[in-house]
């Protein structure tokens, strides 16, 4: 039937229910039209007489109305069928690896944000894979590029081999839901334990069986284009696996703390309600000025940011110096200002996914390179999250100051970001997602690893247990 006649029909039958008559048929249900139109009384019921709201004529409309009673069981009977029908469907769902969970599974089309809470599925952990798609789209653009690259060349052990043992090389096997440690080179600070802890928490957190694999990580900040799993990778970089950035999971060696515990402490800081002070720093009562505290490392790009910003009103910006307590702010002071810089640095910059737990305009110049999440950010149209300047800073100037003068502009950028990154993106709940979703994609492009190594005729189990690795920090030593 086509739409226009759907909704056609859809009218005639509310007006049945509405004002047929209530009890049985009529003698003048067998009889011919014309019988019928003589013998009907000459209602007018919201102008359906003549050519009204439900088009044709008077006499058809009054026959569609008196015969209607006779097929109300029908529709009734319908009725009860569709609701069984979603009933059949809702059962089936939540025997397909989704019992107890009850995060709504939204529908194609944008509807995705109807579905999504922040306070109560933020630090869910336990959601399976169609879940985490439906409430984070488009959080998997990294893995699913990787997946097409890689669909006809498959990934192999001895391509693995091939890969060099540089500081914070980690080669790691997960194994019928077991992680294990097979090699290592090194370690920087404890960022191969955060990352190791991260994604033993997405196993045995997940709802559903994960894939054998075997794959290698580095926790190093710039590295070549290999098949490897990394924190970033450059724009041209055609064959790193995009993870998690370490300090998602912690960042003690600065004390900036647990992921979860930044967001807190970010959160307290603008919403009295959080805050056991009573105060905190709303939009109004931000700084409004470019924030930006930093260590210059010798980098062009950082200096150059410096020179731009020195003695201007508008910034707030100095090399930070960590024997210097006077430069150094907690990144919940970050907060207090409305304008917070992103500048990269030796790679990419670790500070980028603190910052975006204030609700203030991130001010970043164009990046070069890219982390897990960064593709989703937005620097024009109605869901701009954050501001985009040129790379050597130029614009910079022009840009603060229309912020400034358009500061329900700016208000919305912000709101955007929180919207979309602390309270959505980088959840615990998008983290564990992100790792399950990666496994799984690799998986699907990669071989099959064997849980045993045959040295002649000597079969041994590969790789030390996650658990004892994290405890001893090493894979070789005597009892006691």
């Amino acid at each position: 039937m086509p739409l226009a006649g759907f909704h056609e029909a859809s009218k005639r039958h509310a007006a049945h229910f509405l004002f047929s008559p209530p009890t049985g048929h009529s003698a003048l249900d067998n009889a011919p039209l014309s019988t019928k139109a003589a013998t009907s009384p000459p209602t007018n019921i919201m102008g359906l007489n003549g050519i009204g709201l439900l088009g044709g004529s008077y006499r058809e409309h009054t026959y569609d109305l008196y015969t209607s009673v006779r097929r109300r069981p029908v529709y009734l009977i319908s009725a009860f069928c569709l609701i069984l029908v979603v009933l059949g469907l809702r059962q089936a769902y939540a025997s397909n690896g989704n019992a107890g969970h009850t995060l709504p599974l939204p529908v194609a089309g944008g509807e995705a944000s109807k579905a999504w809470d922040y306070q109560r599925d933020g630090k869910r952990l336990v959601m399976g894979q169609g879940q985490c798609e439906s409430a984070f789209p488009g959080l998997f653009q990294e893995v699913d590029r990787m997946v097409g690259k890689r669909q006809r060349d498959k990934i192999t052990s001895e391509e693995l081999d091939r890969v060099d043992r540089r500081n914070g090389y980690f080669r790691v096997m997960l194994y019928e839901q077991e992680l294990y440690v097979i090699a290592t080179e090194g370690c920087i600070y404890s960022r191969c334990f955060a990352v190791l802890q991260a994604i033993h928490r997405a196993v045995v957190s997940s709802p559903e069986p994960l894939p054998n694999i075997e794959f290698i990580i580095s926790t190093d900040d710039k590295l070549p284009p290999e098949p490897i799993w990394s924190f970033a990778r450059e724009k041209t970089d055609e064959k790193t696996w995009l993870m998690p950035d370490f300090g998602f999971w912690s960042w003690p060696e600065t004390k900036v703390g647990s992921y979860s515990e930044v967001q807190r402490k970010a959160i307290a800081m603008e919403d009295t309600s959080n805050n056991p002070t009573g105060k905190a720093w709303s939009w109004k009562d931000k700084h409004d000025q470019l924030f930006w505290r930093g260590a210059l490392m010798g980098l062009e790009i950082r200096e150059q940011f410096i020179n731009i910003t020195a003695e201007k009103p508008w910034a707030d910006v100095k090399a930070l110096d960590w024997h210097k307590k006077e430069t150094i702010k907690s990144m919940d002071e970050h907060c207090q200002y409305k304008y917070l810089a992103q500048t990269e640095g030796n790679s990419y910059s670790g500070r980028l996914k603190y910052l975006l737990n204030c609700r203030s305009v991130i001010v970043a110049h164009e990046m070069s390179w890219i982390q897990h999440f960064t593709p989703l950010m937005v620097s024009a149209w109605h869901e701009q999250n954050f501001v985009e300047v040129k790379h050597n800073f130029e614009d910079l100037e022009e840009r603060i100051e229309d912020l400034q003068k358009d500061d329900k502009l700016a208000e919305k950028i912000a709101n955007n970001s929180v919207k979309t990154f602390r309270e959505r993106y980088l959840t615990p709940a998008a983290n564990v997602c992100y790792w399950r979703y990666l496994i799984k994609g690799y998986a699907s492009v990669s071989f099959a690893p064997s849980r045993w190594t045959n040295t002649g005729g000597n079969f041994t189990l590969r790789g030390l247990p996650v658990e004892d690795y994290l405890l001893e920090r090493r894979l070789d030593w005597d009892p006691y």
